[in-house]
Formats: structure tokens, C-alpha cells, sequence
């Protein structure tokens, strides 16, 4: 699907349609890139009223002849209070030059200005500039209606989001990034790694809220040029109803009455402990007083992936009850008593969710039925449980800007990082001066240090371990980690300074 040619802005007038006339931009310069959306030629004095914002005004000044200095500055603030997106002004004959005061208050009210030194027949240009500006429209129209034809034979086929990204990308002319509701990266179109995705993000003139019963569920990010912002983000909220019934579709639910329960449990509706019981095994899950309940939350370019994922884990382990709200995946996973329930679920979502490259999974901490109070309070911890896994997904999507392989993350290796969000400023500051030499160095010489350090201290500084992950011999790591002493002055991985690094290192990600 080709892209259309961007509306015209102030900038293609004059350039493609009043070159002749010799144009000189006298004021708001920066604001040249306005769209117009018609162009109109008119002597008349108290013209305001009958713009209706947009146009560029072409006169030569005649109905401005005789009238005092405080008029004529009236005549300039009226036309930039109805929005025009220029004044024309054709100097030689009524007027040898535009009067100061018009010049000073169009710059006052940020009013594009232009001084026409050469006569050009106004019939002609408005002829010309108005064609052009009909045939866009025209051409922005077939556009937006083969976008929208795309987007729903979507819904329908195996292409899914990332076949609407693609066409949404190619209607735009530009990349496209979807983020998640909890921040967390999950598709994107036209770039080739995370880190560009980012970039994009980072810095895009146009971006668009993609909403469900009015709760925010994602937002989707065009890069491109400042000019084209206007056009990306109408084409960008043409897509968001499409893709808002994509992100939320059903998937491999499992059991309705499940599906239900959990969706009542993320919303905070308290339900007796007995209740909640006799719900999950109607929904097939079979309980045990020594049992546990592992919360996770995931999201994913489509849902179905996260879920697909988690059922085979539920599978895998005790028995599975899911539900999607609002694009972001939530699950109760019972297990048997085990050791370490919350790893044994990463360890399985892992091998669950291999295919699942875009998915961002989270793992609370294990909760027991033995010892729950008869009332709501087994709820209610649940409850908190879920959604606090959903709120540590962008967590937990910072860490994949530097490990894009990792998709699944617990709840208690986000609890750095979700602290230095909350930690004073004085101690903020100290903690940032501690890493300080580490991001200078990095900044000046494009090194890892600051990623080679997290690695390290998060992996039990094992040398071996960090080298796999990071990608590089070990003997590239031990010069690596001299490297982060000479420029600290200090071994950050010794046992009395590990959890300050770590710490700061969660200080640095978080103001990132």
C-alpha cells in the first residue's frame, strides 16, 4: 500500500505555488510547517469572521489603506485568533513595504507573515494551491479507506497485530512501535532491533492512545518527520479501534467460569474463601488445602500468544484459571508444594513461552489456602498480587532494552528496581553520584560498562554466567570488569557495596 502525499503545509505553498511572486518570511518562521487547507484572496478589512481557520490569506493591502497603526495590528491579531496559517501580503502596490506594527504583532502572535515582492495573479495561485489541496484530500481519503479494508481483513486472518502494523507502517511511510498499557514493548514494524523500536518511542512527533471502555490498553508510536505528525496520528487513531478489538479478542482461555473469576479478582471485587474455592474447581483446578496460587501477568503482540503460553504451563504444573483485561494477561497458577513455587513457574513459563519472543511475563509470590481466613482476605491478597505483577511489566520491559532474549521476570528481582522509583531525593542522589563514573564513561565512549555490571551482580557474579549472557568470551569479561574498577576506583561486586550498585544501577534504569 503506497503512501499518499502529506497534505499541504505553508512551506509547499510557497515554495510550488507563490515562488513567482518572490515570498520572504518575515515572521514565525518555525511555523512554516502548518497545514493549509485552503488558500483565499481578499481586500476586505473585517475578513476574521468569515475564516473558519486554516487558509492562507492573500491580499495586496487595500483595505487596510488609511486605517492607523492600532487598526492594522487589530486587523493581524483577529487573523492569528482564527487560526490562519498565513498572511500573504503583496508589497508595490498599495503599500512599499508591510507596515512595522503588522510585522511586530504577527510576531507577537506567532502569525506567519510573508511579504510578496513580485505581482503573481492571485486567481492563479488560489487556482492551483486549492487543486492541489482537493486532489490531497482526495488522495488522503482512498488512502484511509484501503487502511481501514486492510485492518479488518486482519482481525479475520493469521496476520493479526503485526500484519496491521505492517500495513498501518506502509501507510504512513514511516516505522511503527505498540506499546502496552503497562509500558512494556510489544510489537513493532520497519525496525531492527528493541533499541531502534525505543529510539522511536523516545522521540516520535506522533502517537495515539489505544482505549477500551475508556481504560487505556496500549499506545501505538509512529516515527517520521515533525511535518508528517498531523497525518500519522489521524492514520494512527484510524488504526487504534482495530487493533483495540485485536488486543482484546478471546484466545485459548480455558474455562469461562475461571475466566470470569479472574477478571472479578483483578477488578477488587472480595469473594469468600469458600466461594472462590468451589470456582476454580468448577473450572477445573484441582485444589489442596498444601496447595499454592502463583499470579502472573503478561503481555504480548496478541494476547492468545501470553495465553497459549500460560496453558501450557497450568498444564505442565497444577492447573491454570486466566483472563484478559484490557490487553494485559492475568493468571492464577495452582501448584503443589514445592520448594520454590515461584521459580518453578518462571522455569516452566520459560520453556512454555519459547516461541513467544515479544511477550513480557511477570511472576508474583505464591500464595497458600491453608492458612486463609474464611472471609474475602485470600481475594483481596490476590487481588494486589495481580496487579502489582501488571504494574512490574514496564519493570521488567526495561530490563529487556538490555537482555531482548529474556521474556520471563519474578516479582522479587523487580523489587530493586521498582524501590528506586520511590527512594528520596537525597539518597537518590548519593546513589546516582555512586554510579556516575560508570555512565560518564559509558556516554563518552559508547561502552557496556553500567549493562556489564548489572549482569554481573544479578547473575551471583559469576563470570561464566554473565559472559553467556552478555555474548562475549570470558576472558572479554574479567577485562571488562577491570576496566569497572579502574574507572570506580573501587571492586562494586565485593559483598558490602553489591546491593548499593545494584540499587543504583535500578536509580539509573528508572531515570532513563
Amino acid at each position: 500500500m503506497a503512501a499518499s502525499p502529506v497534505s499541504l503545509c505553508l512551506r509547499d505553498v510557497l515554495e510550488h505555488h507563490l515562488d513567482g511572486a518572490d515570498p520572504h518570511v518575515l515572521t514565525a518562521h518555525d511555523r512554516l510547517d502548518r497545514p493549509v487547507g485552503w488558500v483565499h484572496s481578499s481586500e476586505i478589512f473585517e475578513i476574521g469572521p468569515l475564516l473558519s481557520g486554516g487558509e492562507l490569506l492573500l491580499t495586496t493591502g487595500l483595505g487596510l489603506a488609511g486605517l492607523d497603526a492600532g487598526t492594522r495590528r487589530h486587523y493581524v491579531r483577529d487573523l492569528a485568533e482564527r487560526g490562519v496559517a498565513g498572511l500573504a501580503f503583496e508589497i508595490g502596490r498599495t503599500f512599499d513595504a508591510i507596515p512595522d506594527e503588522m510585522v511586530r504583532e504577527g510576531s507577537a502572535c506567532r502569525l506567519p507573515i510573508i511579504e510578496l515582492r513580485r505581482v503573481q495573479p492571485f486567481i492563479e495561485v488560489c487556482r492551483r494551491a486549492n487543486t492541489a489541496i482537493v486532489s490531497a484530500e482526495v488522495d488522503d481519503l482512498r488512502l484511509r479507506t484501503r487502511l481501514d479494508a486492510a485492518l479488518h481483513a486482519e482481525l479475520t486472518s493469521s496476520g493479526g497485530v503485526a500484519g496491521m502494523l505492517g500495513h498501518l507502517a506502509d501507510a504512513i511511510g514511516s516505522p511503527i512501535v505498540l506499546i502496552g498499557s503497562q509500558g512494556a514493548l510489544l510489537a513493532a514494524h520497519g525496525v531492527d532491533d528493541d533499541r531502534a523500536a525505543w529510539r522511536i518511542v523516545d522521540g516520535a512527533p506522533a502517537s495515539v492512545t489505544i482505549t477500551v471502555r475508556g481504560r487505556e490498553i496500549g499506545r501505538l508510536v509512529a516515527g517520521g518527520s515533525h511535518r508528517s505528525g498531523s497525518r500519522a496520528e489521524a492514520l494512527l487513531d484510524l488504526a487504534a479501534g482495530p487493533l483495540a478489538a485485536a488486543l482484546t479478542r478471546a484466545g485459548t482461555r480455558g474455562s469461562a467460569v475461571g475466566a470470569r473469576l479472574v477478571e472479578e479478582i483483578v477488578d477488587g471485587r472480595p469473594i469468600r474463601r469458600a466461594d472462590l474455592l468451589a470456582r476454580l474447581v468448577s473450572s477445573g483446578v484441582g485444589v489442596r488445602d498444601s496447595s499454592l496460587v502463583v499470579p502472573v501477568a503478561a503481555e504480548a503482540p496478541d494476547p492468545r500468544m501470553a495465553e497459549s503460553a500460560l496453558a501450557r504451563t497450568g498444564g505442565a504444573l497444577g492447573g491454570l484459571v486466566q483472563a484478559t483485561v484490557d490487553a494485559t494477561v492475568y493468571g492464577l497458577i495452582v501448584v503443589p508444594s514445592a520448594p520454590d513455587p515461584v521459580g518453578q513457574t518462571a522455569r516452566a513459563l520459560e520453556k512454555a513461552g519459547s516461541a513467544a519472543t515479544r511477550s513480557t511475563f511477570v511472576v508474583g509470590e505464591a500464595t497458600g489456602f491453608d492458612d486463609s481466613a474464611p472471609g474475602a482476605g485470600l481475594s483481596s491478597a490476590l487481588t494486589v498480587s495481580l496487579r502489582r505483577c501488571g504494574e512490574r511489566i514496564a519493570l521488567a520491559d526495561t530490563l529487556r532494552r538490555d537482555a531482548p532474549a529474556r521474556r520471563v521476570f519474578t516479582g522479587r528481582e523487580l523489587l530493586a528496581d521498582a524501590a528506586a522509583h520511590t527512594i528520596g531525593a537525597e539518597v537518590r542522589a548519593e546513589l546516582t553520584a555512586l554510579l556516575a563514573p560508570l555512565v560518564t564513561h559509558d556516554r563518552h565512549h559508547g561502552g557496556p560498562l553500567v549493562t556489564t555490571l548489572d549482569t554481573h551482580l544479578r547473575h551471583g557474579c559469576s563470570a561464566t554466567r554473565s559472559a553467556q549472557i552478555l555474548h562475549i568470551g570470558r576472558q572479554s569479561m574479567y577485562q571488562r570488569l577491570d576496566r569497572i574498577r579502574a574507572v570506580l576506583g573501587f571492586d562494586p561486586t565485593e559483598p558490602d557495596v553489591a546491593a548499593s550498585m545494584l540499587l543504583a544501577i535500578g536509580v539509573h534504569r528508572a531515570d532513563r
